[in-house]
């Protein structure tokens, strides 16, 4: 069975990614306007035409310059192209550090692909100081949400933990998530050796622990991402495995304790962001 988000639990990570991209370090872009949907959209709507040639002479330089106009006014489509220009070079000098910041915009504005695009960013230190653990959270974020392509790379990072722990049964679940929403051969191969190199038991756990997220306001990464950090700050949360448990509730209590927060309740956005800004 495809992984697909009940209404309710969707709500709440769109929430998360929204609060959780509001904490970012990155520098935005200078010069953001008041909202203004209808001018935002216009402004979006001139950046394609110029960058497919569509009724006009294709002109990226001047497509990003509209794409920007209308980032700044709300866009989140438009700030997401005007980081894959600087990411591709199209219309601008490439720019890894732009890319970042525009795609943080879109990020904000519940753009998962931008998402996606900000994670790989994180994970390889480009254009951002390089933070493996965020990285994988924001794949997990877009993977969640449905897109393909962040779950064969969180499915990646869990064959070889990088930003997460190493998880036979993991990898091969997000590629299998993967392979139902997208039918490249690609997929079918990575998937075929994941299903290999795990064990029937794994699987099983996996896609348990996995459906069990569904029903948590921080889902499989930011429980995973929570736990990790909490480990990182000399707590002991148990394995971090994306199951909250008595362990980590306990671990997460001291650490609440510690910093003169109140003890008690299920972890949240704000717990997460306190403890990324102690491990940067």
């Amino acid at each position: 069975m495809a992984y697909r988000v009940a209404p309710s639990t969707r709500t709440l990570l769109c929430a998360a990614l929204l609060t959780l991209a509001g904490c970012s370090v990155l520098p935005l872009p200078v010069g953001t306007l008041p909202a203004d949907p209808v001018r935002a959209e216009q402004q979006y709507r001139e950046g394609l035409s110029y960058t497919q040639g569509v009724g006009v002479s294709q002109d990226y330089a001047r497509g990003m310059q509209a794409f920007k106009q209308a980032a700044r006014l709300g866009s989140a489509d438009a700030a997401y192209m005007a980081g894959m220009g600087y990411l591709t070079g199209r219309g601008v000098a490439a720019d890894d550090a732009s890319a970042a910041r525009w795609l943080e915009i879109a990020n904000r504005g519940g753009h998962t692909p931008a998402t996606f695009q900000l994670g790989k960013l994180y994970l390889n230190g480009k254009g951002v100081d390089q933070d493996r653990a965020w990285g994988a959270l924001l794949l997990g974020l877009a993977a969640v949400n449905g897109h393909s392509q962040a779950m064969l790379e969180l499915a990646v990072c869990y064959r070889a933990g990088i930003g997460v722990p190493a998880d036979a049964g993991l990898a091969w679940y997000w590629a299998d998530q993967a392979g139902r929403n997208d039918s490249n051969p690609l997929i079918q191969t990575v998937t075929a050796r994941l299903y290999r190199d795990s064990s029937p038991a794994q699987r099983q756990n996996a896609s348990s622990r996995a459906t069990s997220a569904q029903k948590r306001p921080l889902g499989l990464a930011g429980t995973t991402y929570t736990q990790l950090q909490l480990k990182q700050q000399g707590y002991n949360p148990g394995p971090a495995d994306g199951l909250w448990g008595p362990a980590s509730s306990r671990a997460l209590d001291a650490f609440r304790n510690a910093h003169s927060l109140p003890a008690g309740g299920v972890p949240d956005n704000a717990d997460m962001l306190r403890l990324r800004a102690l491990s940067n």
